[in-house]
């Protein structure tokens, strides 16, 4: 029942009062990419794949140097940009996303178009659910995870999801985004 109906109930209101409370700093965040980074001010990766591999257009802000959105040895950040991506706030507006139900507050995060994911291993039930703005595997290692560990922490969200477990991911998500390791590692892992 949760998973089916209430869940994006949830989501929905949830995601329309934070996006109501984070607009001010939303904009602060595009006024800094502007004058750090230039236009254009959204992510050129803008396509993932969601529910049942739906294709939907994700809504953030830029941090990476123009022409440089595959590089990721750490010289594709200034070091403002490099700040505002490892709090997430480049990603205020997926809180639209989750609006608008192509997201979800809590699911797997979406692959970046050009990853190199383990051949004939994404299993089906990853694109049961939507894909989430946080998830159990960015908030027990994120970054630093593996595609093949972040697939595992994936079917291990979509076999117990409860409201209780959201709210569980949800609430060590701001632990995660301010530990060390997510300032340490640079570079996301290709597999």
């Amino acid at each position: 029942m949760y998973k089916k109906y209430i869940k994006q109930i949830i989501d929905t209101i949830i995601a329309t009062i934070l996006f109501i409370i984070l607009l001010p700093l939303m904009i602060m965040v595009l006024i800094i990419t502007f004058i750090d980074l230039g236009t254009p001010l959204h992510n050129t990766l803008r396509y993932r794949e969601g529910k049942n591999k739906k294709p939907y257009i994700m809504y953030k802000i830029r941090t990476k140097k123009l022409g440089m959105e595959y590089i990721t040895d750490g010289t594709e950040y200034t070091k403002i940009s490099y700040i505002i991506d490892r709090l997430r706030l480049n990603e205020i507006p997926q809180l639209i996303n989750v609006i608008k139900g192509d997201m979800a507050l809590v699911g797997p995060r979406p692959f970046i178009p050009g990853d190199i994911l383990p051949k004939n291993k994404i299993p089906i039930e990853r694109y049961l659910v939507k894909p989430g703005l946080t998830g159990l595997a960015q908030v027990n290692g994120g970054r630093s995870l593996t595609h093949k560990q972040k697939l595992e922490y994936d079917i291990i969200y979509y076999n117990n999801i409860s409201f209780l477990y959201d709210l569980k991911i949800i609430l060590k998500t701001p632990k995660s985004l301010l530990s060390k390791n997510n300032f340490k590692e640079k570079s996301r892992q290709k597999l």
